[in-house]
């Protein structure tokens, strides 16, 4: 009795991880739902469709299942508990990972995770511009904790088995040390690649007396990139450190970042499709307005700056015109790019190419 005494009190913070859980299902169903309208009503390429859309669905369909199964722990632990009940009896069933509701749970944590790790690693390699080769170290590394997290997985489901045996607690730290590692890399490869893009561009070119400078809209989309991720990373290292310090109790936490995991590809989603950050509705529509021309036939001004003119392309000849046409279709499909495949770098690359003819010839 006095060791039971002792422990934690694992039924109340169950019962509190599976409600916080439940929460989060509900906000991931409002975000999947607007990523499913971003995706198939507003997207334009068809690889990015069957990619993003299918990694979405199978995403909400794994924390369904595990939001499912973790209201038949409820049911189990709190409602069906055998007559007379035993002493700490919730307690000890939360404990006991080895039931088939814990074992479907911590799978689906597994699995949840290792697609939302693809779909980052995923995003790396369009806006590296499909070098696989950028793809070499995450993936291995990937491999290497989805091998630890399964087989700690397996090893926990052995019938009487303590929730911190010795081998579970090293292939648990080890398992998230390595799930942190690619998502920091990863994240930070992405936004890297995409600062340099920007950084490039966004220089001063003169043309006589006219001064154009390109605005870096990059930065938007590196800060919503950098803060969607810094959710489910964030959660990973709450886990580790809990770990590390509680033991045991981490593993409830287990329910609420099984929710962030999903969260975190959806909510990219449908913030840079619905312009839900800070100043992308404007850097798009700069977009368009450079894209756009006025009633006497010359390029519209947009995100230019421009100083000793207002028309930096002076003339309204048939070659002023073409040039203006062939930047316009260079900057189509920029939200598409940076919605759906995240390879806004390549176009603007060629953007930055036709704008340099344009510095040149115009005069």
């Amino acid at each position: 009795m006095a060791s039971t005494a002792a422990l934690p009190p694992f039924d109340k913070i169950s019962l509190i991880g599976i409600w916080i859980e439940t929460v989060l299902w509900g906000v991931n169903c409002i975000i999947f739902a607007g990523a499913c309208w971003v995706i198939f009503a507003k997207t334009n390429s068809k690889a990015s469709r069957w990619m993003l859309g299918t990694t979405s669905i199978v995403l909400f369909i794994f924390s369904t299942v595990h939001v499912g199964a973790s209201l038949q722990q409820l049911l189990e632990g709190f409602i069906y508990v055998p007559q007379p009940p035993p002493p700490l009896y919730a307690t000890l069933y939360f404990l006991d990972q080895s039931r088939w509701p814990s074992f479907l749970k911590t799978l689906l944590y597994d699995t949840t995770v290792w697609l939302q790790d693809l779909v980052l690693i995923w995003r790396l390699y369009v806006v590296w511009g499909r070098n696989w080769k950028i793809c070499v170290v995450p993936l291995i590394v990937e491999l290497g904790h989805m091998g630890v997290a399964y087989g700690g997985s397996i090893l926990y489901d052995e019938p009487g088995q303590a929730a911190n045996f010795p081998l579970g607690t090293k292939l648990a730290i080890a398992g998230w040390s390595l799930d942190l590692t690619v998502n920091v890399s990863v994240t930070v490869a992405i936004a890297a690649r995409l600062w340099y893009m920007g950084k490039t561009l966004s220089r001063v070119s003169t043309t006589g007396s006219v001064q154009l400078q390109i605005q870096n809209t990059y930065a938007t989309p590196i800060f919503t990139i950098i803060e969607s991720g810094a959710i489910f990373a964030g959660a990973t290292l709450c886990l580790l450190v809990l770990y590390l310090t509680q033991g045991a109790i981490a593993l409830a936490g287990l329910d609420i970042a099984t929710q962030l995991a999903v969260l975190t590809p959806l909510l990219i989603i449908v913030r840079v499709g619905l312009g839900l950050t800070h100043g992308l509705p404007s850097a798009y529509k700069s977009y368009i307005d450079t894209a756009t021309t006025n009633s006497s036939g010359n390029f519209a001004l947009g995100p230019w700056r421009t100083k000793g003119s207002q028309r930096p392309f002076g003339s309204n000849d048939g070659a002023s015109w073409s040039r203006s046409a062939n930047l316009s279709t260079t900057m189509g499909g920029s939200r598409d790019d940076v919605l759906a495949d995240f390879k806004a770098a390549e176009n603007l690359e060629s953007f930055g190419q036709v704008s340099s003819g344009l510095y040149q010839n115009a005069s």
